[in-house]
């Protein structure tokens, strides 16, 4: 991992994306990526966020430190709150509320769903990296249970 260590957070994105790439049915995704205004933010404390009204994709240290399967994982996970509509986080809230659930939960299901999924994808095309993928995986939906109490 210690490549992995001397590279920029710029060039760790480019690894990421380009990796995200080469897995069948994700070609769109880095597009998409690619697209988007990334930022490293060394101060935030979650993987990951998406500002709404922007649309930039933020970046955490632990996301960007982890390698390139989990920032990979992080960026698809993003990615697909970039084309969430925007009342859909509004909706969960309420829904939430009035079902005594958690209020985020309905919004952040599909996105834990995509990372999963693209893990799954990558362990099975990517040999090199399919324990790791297959470990992060179940992280992932570890994370979204421990997180809203439910599977994703």
């Amino acid at each position: 991992m210690s490549w992995w260590c001397a590279l920029s957070p710029d060039a760790r994105l480019d690894e990421a994306i380009t990796l995200i790439a080469t897995v069948p049915g994700y070609e769109a995704v880095a597009a998409h990526l690619r697209r988007c205004t990334i930022r490293y933010v060394p101060t935030l404390e979650d993987r990951g966020q998406v500002t709404r009204f922007t649309g930039v994709i933020l970046i955490g240290p632990e996301a960007l430190y982890q390698g390139v399967v989990g920032l990979a994982e992080t960026l698809v996970h993003e990615e697909y709150h970039t084309r969430q509509h925007p009342l859909l986080k509004t909706h969960s809230f309420w829904s939430g509320v009035f079902t005594r659930t958690d209020v985020m939960a309905r919004y952040e299901r599909p996105a834990y769903q995509a990372a999963a999924d693209f893990l799954d994808s990558l362990a099975r095309t990517h040999p090199e990296h399919a324990e790791e993928a297959q470990a992060e995986a179940e992280l992932v939906r570890a994370s979204y249970t421990s997180l809203y109490g439910l599977d994703p």
